[in-house]
């Protein structure tokens, strides 16, 4: 079997119903001020900003992730980001609630600089910093926030995240409804 086949069928058997998160467009806000954007552009790929924090700069478009639903509203996106970062966010629409963990290799907190860019314009760079390292030790972030915008867009739709948190409008990380 091959990987291909492989993830086709492990995508039939436990990805669930992701009807309910495919579309989803969400700013999240953790306690300490952080606010991070997501959209599920579809049932295998993700778009993320980071609107506000020490990452703030930091965006891509072209994220693969394995999205499963947990239960009902409850879903689980996890990918692991051409920097070596490992993310896993789960989330919990009804309840407008997310919990994030994620693995920094220690060459982002070194040298974040590389990484305040938009990941697929910039991708040798990242490539090159990451791959001189230090991998180690790896840092593990365990947070929870909540959801403070939650709209529905269609699936892969290019205008959801179109360009650089420093291009947005004012007051646009603090849109809630």
């Amino acid at each position: 079997m091959t990987a291909e086949q492989s993830d086709a069928t492990w995508a039939r058997a436990f990805r669930g119903d992701l009807s309910g998160i495919v579309g989803k467009h969400l700013i999240y806000a953790y306690d300490n001020g952080w606010k991070y954007e997501l959209y599920v552009r579809n049932s295998h790929m993700t778009e993320f900003r980071c609107l506000m924090g020490p990452n703030f700069g930091r965006w891509s478009t072209e994220q693969p992730a394995k999205i499963v639903q947990l239960s009902g509203d409850q879903y689980k996106l996890a990918w692991v980001e051409p920097t070596g970062t490992t993310v896993i966010i789960i989330t919990w629409l009804s309840q407008r609630r997310v919990h994030t963990t994620i693995c920094y290799p220690q060459w982002m907190l070194d040298y974040p600089e590389f990484t305040m860019v938009r990941y697929e314009d910039n991708l040798d760079e990242i490539l090159t910093a990451r791959d001189r390292g230090p991998v180690y030790p790896l840092t593990l972030v365990a947070s929870t926030g909540r959801i403070t915008f939650l709209e529905s867009q269609a699936t892969d739709d290019d205008t959801v995240i179109d360009c650089p948190p420093s291009k947005l409008p004012p007051g646009y990380a603090d849109r809630i409804n």
